[in-house]
């Protein structure tokens, strides 16, 4: 062999060689992230690991509350059996769809006033408000054209001044559901409610006006507040390496490392393209760029939201007892362009907790991507003290007429306090208890919620103001 093919022949060597160890240097990077627990090949194959516990979109739309009415303005309002009460109204709309014909009309607000006040009646409230056409598709309801008159529902209503239908409210709207059966709906799921404490009356009958959101008349409680602390706080360091690594996955390697002043790091890829903030306080903020393409609907989004938290920081360890529940679902867009956002609440035995940044867990989908995510998890238990009464809430409302007046509108000198006293009646949408996250505890509260869905937090015995959040 003369020199030049022996030159030949090394040169060819040498490109095997490097060929082989470039091959293996993109295998081991491909590889890396799923001994790191960042983004594994199994979701890129759309399968997620048995170890990593992604609930269904199902489980996360359930009901608040089941309110009772009575037929002589008086209700009472159960959290506890609500989605008992659901699962019985879903099994009659299903029946129905599948055996009979719906006529549906729209609800007048006088009709909708007389059979509310008037007649016993069950009403079921979910806990956000959901696309009716996906959510009769959830649920197995047999649909067709004549329902997408109705686009929202986030109530559900049965009652004795017609029993032969069953009413979806949606969108400050009732539909009217009318049955071809002849068959009365309303006799069995009506024989079962019950009157409890604390009776509610309509908050125009105790505020003024013609306001039909309940508050209730009187309410003791044992709750007492309850330290807390982020759920990063073992070891925020780790913690938020972790949260890193899950989300930036194989380009981890490529990701810039940035410390501010106050401790606070952040996480970027590229020139800012994704960021992850890890904040002292224990919060993590991810974003990137929003996408564009084919809408997969609401809940093609929200199980996506799901499983991206699953991936990123989880929901707990309880496959049995689901601890977050969906607080807000809100669209915007249209076409490859809509945008959902999710917000989840935590739950300590059955009470929401709320802060004035929001949700424990808001999740922004795009084209089927998340492209925003915020997660600001507690871990506390419940405390009890003595039985007490709480602040009444019509009292609380009437306080702090001229903060909520003030804070909604933005005027805070020309108003009278009648006219701020008014306002805040009218526009008021619910007043329930849940826990209020601030800086050292967490504190029984009212929530008052507002048309507009803005939230007001006042101390559950003292009334005093505790914070708001607003759009």
């Amino acid at each position: 062999m003369d020199e030049r093919a022996r030159k030949q022949e090394k040169l060819k060597n040498a490109v095997i060689v490097v060929l082989f160890l470039t091959t293996i240097l993109l295998l081991n990077l491909t590889w890396r992230s799923e001994g790191q627990g960042s983004f594994r090949l199994s979701s890129v194959l759309d399968f997620i690991s048995e170890d990593v516990w992604v609930p269904e979109a199902n489980e996360f739309v359930t009901a608040d509350s089941a309110v009772y009415g009575f037929g002589d303005a008086t209700f009472s309002r159960d959290r506890e059996n609500a989605d008992r009460q659901l699962q019985d109204v879903l099994d009659l709309f299903r029946r129905e769809s599948a055996n009979a014909t719906f006529l549906i009309n729209e609800v007048t607000d006088q009709q909708y006033r007389d059979m509310l006040r008037s007649y016993r009646s069950l009403k079921v409230c979910l806990s956000c408000p959901v696309p009716f056409g996906e959510y009769c598709d959830q649920n197995g309801i047999n649909r067709n054209s004549t329902f997408d008159q109705v686009q929202t529902v986030d109530a559900f209503l049965i009652s004795e001044a017609a029993p032969e239908s069953i009413f979806v409210e949606g969108n400050g709207q009732c539909w009217r559901f009318i049955s071809d059966s002849e068959e009365s709906l309303a006799g069995p799921l009506l024989a079962s409610i019950d009157r409890s404490e604390p009776i509610h009356y309509t908050a125009g009958s105790m505020l003024g006006g013609e306001n039909l959101s309940l508050l209730p008349l009187a309410q003791t409680s044992a709750l007492s507040q309850t330290a807390w602390e982020s759920e990063a706080s073992d070891d925020a360091e780790r913690t938020g390496r972790e949260m890193a690594e899950s989300v930036f996955g194989e380009n981890f390697d490529f990701v810039r490392r940035i410390t501010d002043s106050f401790g606070n790091v952040t996480y970027m890829y590229g020139y800012g393209e994704k960021t992850l903030t890890c904040l002292t306080d224990g919060t993590f903020e991810y974003k990137t760029e929003t996408a564009e393409g084919p809408d997969p609907g609401f809940y093609g989004s929200l199980q996506t939201a799901i499983a991206f938290t699953a991936t990123h920081g989880g929901w707990g360890n309880d496959r049995r007892d689901l601890s977050y529940v969906l607080c807000e679902a809100k669209e915007s867009g249209s076409g490859r362009s809509k945008i959902y956002t999710f917000g989840f609440a935590q739950v300590l035995d059955g009470l929401k907790l709320l802060s004035e940044e929001g949700p424990a867990i808001t999740v922004t989908v795009s084209g089927g991507e998340v492209s925003y995510y915020r997660r600001a998890v507690a871990k506390a238990a419940a405390a009890a003290g003595e039985e007490q009464p709480a602040a009444e809430a019509a009292n609380v409302i009437a306080g702090n007429s001229h903060l909520i007046y003030s804070v909604l509108t933005g005027n805070v000198l020309t108003a009278s306090s009648d006219e701020e006293f008014a306002y805040v009646a009218d526009h008021l949408k619910d007043a329930y208890i849940a826990y209020v996250v601030t800086e050292d505890s967490l504190r029984p509260a009212w929530v008052v919620k507002m048309e507009g869905d803005a939230l007001f937090f006042f101390g559950l015995y003292d009334a005093l103001p505790l914070g708001f959040t607003r759009e």
